[in-house]
Order: structure tokens, then sequence, then C-alpha cells
């Protein structure tokens, strides 16, 4: 039988369970008579998730030029939705930390992840789009897909994984699975109780090229493409695989494209260890 990405998703979300803290705070930021807190005092339970979310906040993701040296402070200063993204980032890439590196290059992975997101984040706040705090996230996640898929079908994945200049990593996972794993990564946010604002672009950005999208799904169109040209230099052409007619779109040009990668290239590093997946 062939699976969907549907069943891909639910698969691993019977494999790869949520943290318990990040469920419990999931309920308790959704009861409206929880205060900050009440919040703190439940995150400070979980030293590794406390330690991650102060990095975070410490990070040039915020650029507070004071530090931020307390749970109690960083709610504070962050506000709720912001440590609500942070602790949706702990959670899920929490639940995916004990996959085999030699079936996946998993630096390779987090790596382009982590620079997609910081790419959405930049431009997304250069072109000025509203509410778009929840864009870092899907540039984060729009790939966890792949890592729902792994543990079923290790082959195929590796698979494709081996895409060249000649074709893309999309090209090769529609044409092994009838999907792409960002729509896998789609389903199974949904079944995990995530944001419809992080899921949408998610789910939608993949007909971009060829569809008159929200300027969210627009973005993360060129910010997938570009976190792949970032980690592959010279296997893609920037003139040719991000869509000219999109960065026109949005108002992008060559030389916000040229800022953002910059920006990723100063921060990723740190970025990736302060979400603990390096």
């Amino acid at each position: 039988m062939t699976l969907n990405a549907y069943d891909y998703a639910v698969k691993a979300q019977q494999l790869c369970v949520l943290p318990d803290i990040y469920l419990k705070l999931k309920e308790l930021l959704a009861d409206e008579s929880a205060t900050l807190a009440d919040i703190s005092a439940l995150i400070s339970l979980e030293p590794a998730l406390a330690s991650n979310l102060l990095k975070i906040a410490n990070s040039a993701l915020f650029n507070f030029p004071k530090e931020i040296d307390s749970i109690d402070r960083a709610l504070m200063i962050l506000g709720i939705k912001e440590v609500q993204t942070l602790i949706d980032v702990y959670g899920v890439t929490a639940s995916f930390s004990g996959l085999d590196p030699n079936i996946l290059d998993m630096d390779k992975f987090w790596e382009i992840s982590v620079d997609c997101a910081l790419l959405t984040k930049f431009l997304a706040k250069k072109i000025k789009i509203e509410n778009s705090e929840s864009l870092f996230l899907s540039g984060l996640l729009h790939n966890i897909g792949e890592l729902a898929i792994v543990h079923s079908n290790p082959k195929k994945v590796q698979y494709c994984e081996g895409y060249s200049k000649e074709e893309t990593p999309w090209d090769r996972q529609t044409d092994s699975f009838g999907f792409t794993f960002s729509q896998c990564s789609a389903k199974l946010l949904s079944l995990w109780q995530l944001p419809q604002t992080i899921i949408d672009p998610i789910a939608n950005y993949i007909n971009a090229y060829n569809q008159d999208l929200d300027k969210k799904s627009t973005l993360l169109f060129i910010t997938t493409r570009l976190a792949l040209i970032n980690s592959h230099p010279g296997m893609y052409s920037k003139k040719t695989f991000l869509g000219q007619h999109l960065l026109e779109d949005l108002l992008l040009t060559s030389d916000d494209i040229e800022q953002a990668l910059e920006f990723c290239n100063v921060e990723g590093m740190a970025i990736m260890s302060a979400l603990n997946v390096t």
C-alpha cells in the first residue's frame, strides 16, 4: 500500500513523542487564567528548556541591548507569543533528537533549516510583512517531514538527498513519494496542533512559482531555495532558482538577498547552538 503524507505523519507522531514538559506548557498557555509566574515556574522545572530559551532570547534573533538573565525577564520582554514560538521549537526539535546520523546528515539538515528560518525572518522584516512572527518557525520546520518519513523509509529518503544541479530536492521527493517533505511537515505539525499561521506557509509555498499566493508563502518559497543555495555553493543559480517574478512581487532586490545571506552566515552557527541542534 502506498502511503501518503498524512499516513507518514501519523506514523511519526506515534514514534516521535513530544516531551511531557512541552505538552504541559501548551496546556498552561491555553489557560486564560494562567499567569506569567505560572508559566515561568513550569519552564524552570526543565533545565534544558530554560537554558535554550535564555540562549535564544540573548541571540541575534532579538538583539536586546541588555542580557536577559531570567525566565521571568524573558517572558516580560519577549512576550507570550515569542515564548510560545520558542517552546514550539523546543518541543518539535526534541522529539526528533534520537535519529541515526548515519541515515541522514543531521548537521546539514539543521543547517538548511536554520538558514531558512533566519533568511525568512530577515526578509520578512525587510519587506514589512504584517504579523510575521510565526514565519521564523515556518522556515525552521518547513522540512521536518523528512525526519518524520526517515523512520519508515530511510532508503527512499537517502535517495531524495542525492539531488544535483540537474534536479531539485522537491523533484526527487515528488517522484519517490508523490508529495514533498514539506507537505508531510504540514500534516505532522497539524497533528501536533501548532498554530495554523505556522503551518499554512509550509503547506502552500511549494506552489508559489505557478500560483498567486500570499506574501508569507511566496517568501518561504524563495527562502527555502535560498537556504539550499547557501548550503550547496555553486549548485544552483540565484538568477534562475529563486523565481525573478516572485522577487519582483515582493519588491526584493539583489542587495536584499545578499544582506539576508550575510546575516544568515554570521548568525547561523550561534542559532544552531542556541536551539541545541548542533
